[in-house]
């Protein structure tokens, strides 16, 4: 069976490539194989892989949303968008939950020629870190080469800065991102000793592995979550759904200036997506 992928290019439709996606999500094997099992009954020649995405997706959801809510985090994180704003802080908070101390600077940093916005600073075992986090609200764009000519000039400039007291000195720069790097970025960032996470990179630790491993999944995986809620979410340091579980629906109330009944059901959807994610 043909199927068509996202660069119009055709391949061989692999089963245990949508199985292995779906258990990624935390499914059991006899769940995973019921939803490969149905996908493949409507499978025709020439299917797209988006259709065929939306077809597990719709299964998932019959049979348990959650898991629904967690194949869906490349959704998820779209709706973190459009400014990259939250994408920042929530890549911060990503990082925190790995034993870094991140946050999302509000000031510039001064480089040696000219201050500088930094999306994320981090800290671990004595060593800063610059990193950009590039967001990016469509599945097909990606991180090209200017992108990282950009981000290694940057840090030049920052550690220019530093050498003359302007500015804290960086010992790393990174970039992290919820899309793919080209095959020049790649190359370039590996050249320059840049670390770069992306959707699919590194693969012993991509960007969608980091999520998954500990259950670090946005607030924006859940469907009926909106645009206002998130933006209140985002303001209170509450993008992770493990960590809104903790809050009390009577303080989450209050912090989001919603109603106490509806702060309990996006604290029962948090609960639920967090309920049986791999690794927590």
């Amino acid at each position: 069976m043909q199927i068509i992928k996202s660069s119009g290019e055709r391949a061989q439709f692999d089963p245990q490539k949508i199985r292995a996606s779906i258990m990624r999500t935390g499914a059991t094997e006899q769940a995973a194989d019921s939803v490969v099992a149905e996908v493949q009954k409507r499978l025709h020649n020439g299917m797209t892989t988006a259709q065929i995405y939306k077809l597990v997706l719709e299964q998932l959801k019959k049979d348990k949303k959650c898991l629904a809510c967690r194949y869906d985090l490349r959704s998820g994180l779209l709706r973190l968008g459009p400014a990259g704003f939250q994408f920042e802080r929530y890549v911060a908070a990503i990082l925190n939950a790995y034993g870094y101390d991140a946050h999302a600077p509000q000031e510039d940093y001064q480089g040696a020629c000219v201050p500088h916005e930094i999306d994320v600073v981090a800290q671990k075992d004595n060593r800063l870190i610059f990193i950009e986090a590039k967001f990016r609200n469509n599945f097909q764009d990606v991180v090209n080469l200017k992108d990282v000519l950009a981000t290694w000039a940057r840090f030049l400039d920052l550690v220019d800065g530093a050498a003359v007291g302007k500015c804290p000195h960086f010992d790393e720069a990174w970039i992290v991102t919820n899309a793919r790097f080209t095959t020049r970025a790649s190359e370039y960032g590996i050249c320059k000793g840049i670390h770069m996470i992306g959707w699919n990179v590194p693969k012993e630790r991509t960007f969608a592995q980091m999520v998954d491993n500990i259950g670090l999944y946005p607030v924006t995986v859940l469907d009926e979550i909106t645009k206002s809620e998130i933006e209140k979410l985002s303001n209170n340091d509450l993008l992770l759904c493990r960590d809104l579980i903790t809050v009390e629906p009577d303080e989450l109330s209050h912090k989001m200036d919603i109603s106490e009944q509806r702060a309990m059901d996006i604290v029962k959807m948090c609960q639920e997506v967090v309920e049986i994610a791999p690794g927590v």
